[in-house]
């Protein structure tokens, strides 16, 4: 594959020569204009190919470098939780929960897993992705409710108090504050 790639340039000055040519009654015409659009985009990427290339040769650990940061950006991308694993993860744990004795069950536990079912009842709870990582936060009020109190932007919650409301975060394909809560839901402290 990388001989493929280091020949590349050659390949691609080989089909330049073979042009193909309009005739005169199609001159000017937009059939000619979408031709030389994709005849100057592919000229263009050609070039980016090649100075691609020689950048590689000239500094491979850069390139290195940049690759393995893609690479791991495009993973995280790729395992970044969503609201739906979020929602299976919780009715998950409720399931467990159910089976063991009250006298067993860890009280934070349940008053954490109580208090997220409460809040998705309410309609209270907003999923937000962020590429790499994925937040589920409480906001103060229902986007359906018409209250005077949501709509006025002086009662609405300030920047700063939004650390405050994060009920967890999602990284690496994980719900991380369900998962540390929730870890001993069977021993009762």
């Amino acid at each position: 594959m990388l001989r493929s790639f280091w020949k590349s340039p050659n390949i691609l000055s080989n089909l330049k020569q073979k042009e193909v040519r309009f005739p005169e009654k199609l001159k000017g015409t937009l059939l000619e204009k979408w031709a030389d659009y994709w005849k100057n985009l592919f000229i263009d990427y050609r070039q980016m190919l090649q100075d691609l290339r020689s950048d590689i040769q000239e500094e491979p650990k850069k390139a290195f470098v940049w690759a393995t940061g893609l690479a791991t950006i495009y993973a995280l991308t790729r395992n970044n939780p969503n609201e739906l694993d979020f929602r299976d993860n919780l009715k998950h744990i409720n399931n467990e929960v159910i089976l063991v004795s009250e006298e067993c069950v860890n009280p934070k536990s349940i008053e954490h897993l109580r208090f997220i079912e409460r809040c998705y009842n309410e309609g209270v709870i907003h999923y937000k992705n962020l590429g790499i990582a994925s937040v589920i936060y409480v906001s103060e009020i229902n986007d359906a409710c018409n209250l005077y109190r949501s709509q006025c932007s002086y009662l609405q919650p300030s920047f700063f108090s939004f650390l405050s409301r994060i009920i967890d975060i999602g990284f690496l394909g994980k719900w991380w504050n369900i998962y540390i809560k929730t870890t001993n839901y069977d021993v009762n402290l």
